[in-house]
């Protein structure tokens, strides 16, 4: 098995600024040391859409193109993206049944009826579940809608009210740890150990999960998070419990935590997940 790692430098439909910043400034700064990578792939697009959403359409069906060979010859892409719908390019290269482990401050679990920003990474795992969108993520190669029980939300302190009610009504499983907490709850283990969850997991990383106390991530300041000793150890037990079909790392902003702080935590972290060095 090798590790190939993709990047998707967009803030929404906008390269290199802001969370589209932040894939090459992890990756730069060592967020993938001690890791062997077999390819390094880049997703910029020469065309633009007429629309935001058609853009980030576009750029997920990118990243399905590139995630489907490598998970086809049995490998694990790590793709580091602006924003959390690219995890509707990694779920369509996957081309199976997938549990989502989904590590998030919010829910992304919005719909088009529910939003009242109209955001749409806000509804990036509700389009992954086929709650909207769907005649837009028939563009992406390999779409199809995963099952709500197949999904855990980790996380999700900060949730509308509208996509309260959804989470409320699905099958998706929501795990809420405590305020800074820094050990893994039975709680969390049972959540994990649904047992009609697929044993192949795309694992998504929203880096403001953590606290912003411990790292700040983006411009979406929830407080409230777990700790970086707590997400360390929630991957490990992900990592005994599933085989990683792809990860997903997600909504870094480098304006609001230095790289030489934040990269070493990413580092920490996939470590964790992918079991790779001491």
């Amino acid at each position: 098995m090798a590790f190939h790692v993709i990047l998707a430098p967009y803030d929404l439909d906008v390269l290199g600024q802001g969370n589209g910043a932040g894939p090459e400034a992890l990756v730069s700064n060592g967020a993938l040391g001690g890791f062997e990578i077999a390819t390094r792939t880049t997703i910029e697009l020469t065309d633009r859409a007429s629309s935001e959403v058609r853009q980030c359409i576009a750029i997920d069906a990118a990243i399905a193109k590139a995630v489907r060979p490598i998970c086809d010859a049995g490998d694990v892409p790590i793709v580091f993206s602006g924003n959390c719908h690219a995890c509707l390019g990694s779920l369509s290269g996957i081309g199976a049944r997938t549990s989502i482990i989904w590590f998030d401050a919010h829910g992304d679990l919005n719909t088009p009826e529910t939003t009242e920003t109209g955001y749409f990474d806000g509804m990036a795992l509700a389009t992954a579940l086929g709650w909207g969108w769907t005649a837009m993520t028939r563009q992406i190669p390999g779409f199809r809608a995963a099952i709500d029980a197949d999904a855990l939300l980790a996380g999700g302190r900060d949730l509308d009210e509208g996509e309260r009610q959804l989470l409320q009504q699905s099958g998706v499983s929501h795990h809420a740890p405590a305020p800074l907490a820094e050990r893994v709850s039975a709680g969390f283990q049972h959540a994990l150990d649904a047992p009609a969850r697929p044993h192949r997991a795309y694992v998504h990383l929203d880096l403001d999960v953590i606290d912003p106390s411990f790292m700040r991530a983006n411009r979406f300041n929830a407080p409230g998070g777990v700790s970086v000793a707590w997400l360390e150890s929630a991957l490990r037990f992900v990592r005994q419990r599933h085989d990683i079909a792809a990860v997903g790392v997600t909504a870094y902003d480098p304006a609001f935590t230095a790289p030489a702080t934040a990269a070493p935590i990413v580092n920490l972290l996939l470590r964790a997940l992918l079991h790779t060095g001491p």
